[in-house]
């Protein structure tokens, strides 16, 4: 079953986020990560989450999307990422209909 980083994004630092956005694909790449949503241009319909920019990675399971949010790789970028945005992240299971 797949796996998602889910990351809700507030952009604090312009540069400091062009430098953050261009090195996380090489920190996924180990992991088999790939973007299924980056920035996505979020509009909340219901309810008071206004995120200002969403980003939805897709892992081949829930244990590789735990593995690149506690990587090492994603942990090396913990300081630009702060100086960057303030940001929540969260991982989840995909959709099984088989049960």
């Amino acid at each position: 079953m797949k796996g998602y980083v889910v990351i809700d994004n507030e952009i604090l630092d312009r540069e400091a986020f062009a430098e953050f956005a261009a090195k996380v694909p090489d920190a996924m790449a180990a992991y088999g990560g790939r973007f299924v949503v980056r920035g996505g241009n979020p509009e909340a319909v219901e309810g008071d989450w206004a995120p200002d920019r969403l980003v939805i990675m897709e892992f081949d399971s829930r244990s590789a999307a735990n593995a690149f949010a506690a990587s090492a790789e994603f942990a090396a970028l913990a300081e630009l990422r702060g100086r960057a945005l303030k940001s929540r992240l969260l991982v989840a299971e995909g959709y099984d209909p088989a049960g």
